[in-house]
């Protein structure tokens, strides 16, 4: 299926499969309840066939009753069907019209990522990565709690060359079939424990069962031995009380693996029901018809998964039994049923626990592309970014703009550089956009580097670790100033640099030693330049220090571009395109005096 070709406007498309599914739910919801009227009837037929079967006593009202049950059995299986046909639709509503907000930069869902975001990195707090309006919103499209992990992974870290180049060639897949994409969306959110964590069950299949349990667990067959021994009780052949101490030494073993069992099960409560979620996620991975090599080699790791998850779901579904009194009363401690789980689970670990990982990891990936694609079909005007090796800082774009401001709001600018050592200054007035262009500039580097198309009509780039520093601040809990906390990063950033054997450091540096007088500002300011040009490094400083950048002109390696601002009929216009040269025009007295803050009162 190529919907991208078919409709080339998102929001028809999104808007098309919402009124299918809204139809679709509407008769799925019919044959719900006339199924539901059905399994009614058949449940009174039972009573009442029964019922004339006991009054007539002839056996064909039996066989009727034997029809009834059977009849209520096969009703309420399709029923559940039908209800499962019916969420699975709602779901598909609630995808698509997640989608048709999200074109209009509307978040619905409440997932931010913020508990993604690591103190120190290197630049997720000051680009948005996470947070109420972030990459992470505009990008999320997973639905585990291993896929939105692995998104926010993505997002922190830069892929290599070849992991992005064929992750480019895997998101012009997935994002030609949105109907796989939307099925894996609508499955998940069909099973409410899909978003659980399974850290713990990673823990469990690492860990050993003691030698002296291990051996132990043949005895969960002494239930045999216990049939036997009532069978001759109610012979009358041997007397009751050996039954009693057969019955007995069950709960002397089951007392043993009580502290185990009882470990696993706290720790692993409702996990069948996530892994029978994640088999089933497996099971549309399995059968997807990608070709692209990043594709393919995760689907051959997953031969055969599901149904290996799916097995270990049921047994943990099993072992849940034990905290239902009457089931753990009569059937756990005569069948000594959670021996028999506890073996089944060991089993399944011995012989799956070297592939488990490689599944989760498959999936996990499955739903970050999912988010990839996701975000390629809804903003067909994107481009998918030429990353290529080349010695130095390189990047080349036209048109770049702001991926989390609209497209029709958006002012897009041209943007080249070549080589290390190099610092470009960007001097302007407030408010004129130098925080947002180098936001602009690290968020597409971002999405380039993680196999993501980006917001401009052309990007070129090499590999860079994207560092900045623009949002410091003071910290009462570490006692530090927000200059402080400047320079610590400053500090970071100089290390980073000097790291050997990796790409080259692209730096984003807002407002510079803002925290210090204007002299010690200069000065701090021209002897870091100096200090990365002989590093590993590019990148861009913003400023309104005119003397710093009067100081960068008279340097090779400088270069000054401005953001500007003009006064028109006493407001203030901004053109938001980066200019030449250092910024001639300030606009802080006049905004000052805007505010009612008349700067010309002279004290008398």
């Amino acid at each position: 299926m190529d919907n991208q070709k078919e409709i080339t406007n998102p929001h028809t498309f999104f808007e098309a499969e919402f009124q299918k599914a809204k139809l679709a739910e509407s008769i799925a919801q019919d044959r719900f309840n006339m199924l539901s009227i059905g399994r009614i009837a058949a449940f009174l037929s039972i009573f009442g066939t029964a019922w004339l079967w006991n009054h007539f006593d002839q056996a064909s009202w039996g066989i009727g009753t034997a029809i009834a049950f059977v009849l209520f059995l096969i009703l309420m299986r399709l029923q559940q069907t039908a209800k499962t046909k019916r969420n699975f639709q709602r779901n598909i509503q609630t995808i698509n019209e997640d989608e048709i907000q999200r074109l209009s930069f509307k978040f619905l869902r409440k997932d931010t990522g913020i508990h993604f975001q690591e103190k120190n990195h290197s630049f997720a707090t000051d680009l948005d990565i996470f947070g109420e309006y972030s990459l992470y919103r505009l990008l999320n499209r997973t639905r585990t709690s291993e896929g939105s992990r692995r998104l926010a992974n993505w997002l922190k870290h830069h892929a290599s060359l070849e992991e992005i180049l064929m992750r480019q060639e895997a998101v012009e897949e997935f994002k030609n079939d949105p109907e796989f994409r939307q099925t894996w969306e609508a499955t998940a959110l069909l099973h409410e424990h899909a978003a659980q964590q399974v850290g713990a069950f990673r823990d469990w299949s690492a860990e050993t069962l003691p030698d002296s349990l291990q051996s132990s667990l043949r005895w969960r067959f002494w239930p045999m031995v216990t049939l036997l021994v009532g069978g001759l009780v109610f012979a009358g052949l041997i007397p009751g009380w050996l039954l009693a101490i057969s019955l007995l030494w069950h709960l002397v073993i089951l007392r043993r693996y009580q502290e185990t069992l009882q470990n696993i099960v706290n720790r692993t409560t409702a996990l069948g029901f996530t892994l029978s979620a994640y088999s089933d996620l497996l099971d549309i991975a399995d059968a997807a018809p990608f070709r692209s090599r990043w594709w393919k080699q995760r689907q051959t790791l997953i031969r055969g998964s599901a149904h290996s998850l799916r097995k270990a779901g049921v047994l943990f579904e099993r072992l849940d039994y034990r905290n239902h009194p009457f089931f753990a009363i009569f059937v756990g401690i005569t069948t000594m049923w959670d021996l028999h789980c506890l073996a089944g689970l060991e089993n399944w670990k011995k012989a799956n626990k070297e592939h488990l990982h490689h599944w989760l990891d498959v999936l996990a990936d499955t739903e970050a592309m999912n988010s990839l694609a996701g975000n390629a079909f809804a903003y067909p005007d994107s481009t998918v970014p030429q990353v290529t090796w080349e010695k130095g800082v390189y990047i080349e774009t036209i048109q770049m703009g702001h991926p989390l401001i609209p497209k029709e709001k958006r002012v897009s600018n041209n943007f080249g550089m070549n080589g290390l050592g190099q610092t470009i200054l960007v001097t302007g007035s407030n408010m004129s956009g130098k925080s947002t262009f180098l936001r602009t500039i690290g968020l597409n580097l971002v999405l380039a580097q993680m196999g993501a198309v980006v917001s401009s009509d052309k990007f070129a780039c090499s590999p860079l670790r994207v560092f900045s520093s623009m949002r410091t601040q003071d910290s009462l809990e570490e006692s530090t100033s927000s200059f402080y906390a400047e320079l610590k990063r400053l500090r970071q950033l100089l290390e980073l640099a000097d790291e050997k054997n990796e790409s080259p450091v692209f730096y984003l540096l807002d407002e510079i030693l803002k925290g210090t007088n204007s002299a010690d500002r200069h000065k701090g300011a021209e002897a870091l330049i100096r200090q990365l040009h002989a590093k590993s490094s590019a990148g861009l400083v913003s400023t309104h220090d005119l003397e710093l950048g009067e100081w960068g002109a008279t340097e090779t390696y400088v270069r000054n571009f401005h953001f500007r601002s003009d006064v028109e009929d006493g407001q203030l216009k901004f053109d938001y395109q980066l200019h030449d040269g250092i910024c001639k025009s300030f606009n802080a007295s006049e905004l000052m005096r805007m505010m009612g803050i008349d700067i010309d009162m002279h004290k008398s």
